[in-house]
């Protein structure tokens, strides 16, 4: 387990959902800043890895557990992501149904 800080100086990617870039898949300029700053520490607080959570990570992990709105732009960013990646995986499903 580390401290906040420590997950905050690290750039998040996914090149499996957006191999082109957060703003390639959807995400406006500001969205994708936000994500690449903050996601590394968004993952560390879902699997329980940070030593030093915040109030404000708290209600985070509320948000995307859908038992709070997100409030702030960080909130509404990762929100706004989970649902791109949902809809990305989507089509696979369906793709998959129909080949059957």
């Amino acid at each position: 387990m580390l401290p906040r800080e420590h997950y905050l100086k690290q750039t998040f990617q996914d090149l499996g959902h957006f191999p082109e870039g957060f703003e390639a898949g959807g995400l406006s300029s500001i969205q994708a800043r936000l994500i690449r700053k903050h996601g590394t520490l968004i993952n560390a607080l879902i699997n329980d890895n940070v030593s030093n959570p915040t109030l404000e990570d708290a209600h985070l992990l509320k948000v995307i557990a859908q038992q709070a709105s997100p409030k702030t732009p960080v909130e509404q960013a990762w929100v706004k992501y989970l649902t791109l990646i949902k809809l990305k995986e989507t089509p696979k499903k369906s793709a998959r149904a129909t080949s059957k």
